[in-house]
């Protein structure tokens, strides 16, 4: 399924609500943030608590990604997002122009990477591939507008704003991009098999404790 949050400068997810969204993808997250100079910074392969932390110290709108491996299997490589850039580059953290994030699954990806290979529009992507690398790829070499002939739902952040395809829900002050991790409320630990949180059983909260 996967869950992208867009959050608005002030408005923030509490714990309840990110470990929610693990439990519902625990495949890695990601978060990204616009820097002082009009690059967006990136980081991912993180766990709820992780992700909680970066979004402190974000002073201005973030977007986070949780993600249920589907294309490419489980890879901390493919935790989102990606770099709008001509390789896409699979990089645990960084700065890029724009960065993409996905939720749901391109399942003719690999025809649209090969006509782009065939167009001479991109290189050859090094590493592990997925569907929205080959979508950062696409917007790179068709445009934003791409974007809107693929199914699923897609945030894309460039310096000035944030872009968001397909349906989306307003969530306690945040745009969502669906809300099935609601019904994973309740405690438990975290399940991600990649990165450095595993803090045993944690208390129950409020899933609106602190929401807008």
């Amino acid at each position: 399924m996967c869950v992208i949050l867009v959050c608005p400068k002030g408005v923030r997810p509490n714990a309840e609500t990110l470990l929610a969204c693990e439990r519902a993808n625990p495949h890695g997250a990601g978060v990204a943030w616009r820097e002082k100079d009009g690059r967006i910074g990136w980081i991912k392969n993180l766990c709820a608590d992780e992700v909680g932390q970066m979004l402190a110290e974000v002073e201005g709108e973030a977007v986070v990604h949780f993600r249920w491996a589907s294309v490419g299997g489980e890879d901390p490589l493919l935790c989102h997002p990606f770099p709008v850039s001509g390789r896409a580059e699979a990089k645990i953290y960084g700065t890029a122009r724009k960065v993409l994030f996905h939720n749901g699954t391109w399942v003719r990806w690999e025809e649209g990477l090969e006509r782009m290979l065939r167009l001479g529009r991109c290189g050859e992507p090094p590493g592990p591939m997925s569907d929205t690398r080959a979508a950062a790829l696409a917007v790179r070499c068709f445009g934003p507008d791409f974007l809107k002939t693929l199914p699923g739902r897609w945030a894309l952040l460039d310096a000035d704003r944030t872009r968001l395809f397909g349906d989306w829900v307003r969530w306690h002050g945040m745009m969502v991009s669906n809300t099935a991790f609601v019904r994973r409320a309740g405690p438990a630990r975290t399940t991600r098999r990649y990165g450095r949180c595993d803090d045993g059983p944690r208390e129950q909260l409020s899933l609106w404790e602190g929401d807008a």
